[in-house]
C-alpha cells in the first residue's frame, strides 16, 4: 500500500470498473442521457425536460432533443488501437460516445408554398463523439471526497467547413461535460471502506487507473 515517503497510503480504479460504474449509473438514471423540450418529448423514456429556446417569431421557440448513448472511457495509456483523434498522453483520459440531435423545423410554408404555419416536423443526426481530458478531485475531509472528470476538448470528424465544426464541438464539450459531472467516485468506493484516506495528492492517470494517494 505504501509507495511514497510522502503517502502512506494508495487508492485506485481501473477503467473497466469506471466503465462498468458509467453503465450501472446510466441504465439506472436514463433520464441524464435524453435532454427535450416540450413538443419532442420521446415516448416511454425517460428524459430531463428543458426549454425551448426563445427567439422572436417562432411560436414556442426552437425545439430540440439531445440524446446520448453511455459513454465508454479510456486512461492513459491510450488502448484506442489509433482509432481515437485525440489519442491521450500521460495523465489524460478519453470518453467516447454518440449523440443524436433532434431538432423541430417549424415549417411556414410548404413546398408549394402552402401555408403550413404550427408544422414541425423533428429532423435528426447522429454524430460519434471523442473528448479528452482528465480526472478532478473535491475534497471535503479526511475519508470525504469524489474523484469527477473535466473535459478538455471535443472531436467530432467529418463536418465541414471547420467553422461550423468548431461551433458543434463548443456545444457538445459543454453538453457532455454537464452529462458527465452526475458520476463522480467517493473516495470511499475506492478505498472500499478499508481506510479513511486523507488526500496528499491526485487523481493521476497511469497503467489504465485513476489513482489518489494521501495518509490513513
Amino acid at each position: 500500500m505504501s509507495l511514497t515517503e510522502a503517502e502512506t497510503v494508495f487508492a485506485g480504479v481501473h477503467e473497466a470498473g469506471v466503465n462498468e460504474l458509467f453503465k450501472a449509473f446510466f441504465t439506472a438514471r436514463p433520464r441524464f442521457l435524453t435532454y427535450a423540450t416540450p413538443g419532442l418529448v420521446p415516448p416511454a423514456t425517460p428524459f430531463t425536460s428543458v426549454p425551448a429556446i426563445a427567439f422572436p417569431g417562432i411560436p414556442g421557440g426552437i425545439e430540440y432533443r439531445i440524446r446520448f448513448e453511455i459513454p465508454t472511457v479510456d486512461f492513459a495509456p491510450d488502448s484506442s488501437g489509433g482509432s481515437s483523434p485525440l489519442p491521450v498522453g500521460t495523465g489524460q483520459l478519453n470518453i467516447r460516445t454518440k449523440v443524436t440531435i433532434t431538432v423541430g423545423c417549424y415549417r411556414f410554408f410548404d413546398d408549394t408554398g402552402k401555408d403550413r404555419q404550427g408544422t414541425v416536423i423533428p429532423i435528426s443526426t447522429s454524430l460519434e463523439v471523442w473528448a479528452r481530458g482528465k480526472p478532478t478531485v473535491t475534497y471535503f475531509s479526511p475519508g470525504n471526497g469524489e474523484v469527477g472528470f473535466s473535459l478538455d476538448e471535443v472531436e467530432i470528424v467529418d463536418i465541414t467547413p471547420d467553422s461550423l465544426e468548431s461551433v458543434v464541438e463548443c456545444i457538445l464539450r459543454m453538453v457532455l461535460q454537464a452529462v458527465i459531472r452526475n458520476v463522480r467516485l467517493p473516495f470511499n468506493t475506492l478505498t472500499a471502506g478499508a481506510f479513511s484516506l486523507a488526500l496528499v495528492r491526485g487523481p493521476e492517470i497511469e497503467d489504465d487507473q485513476v489513482k489518489i494517494y494521501g495518509n490513513a
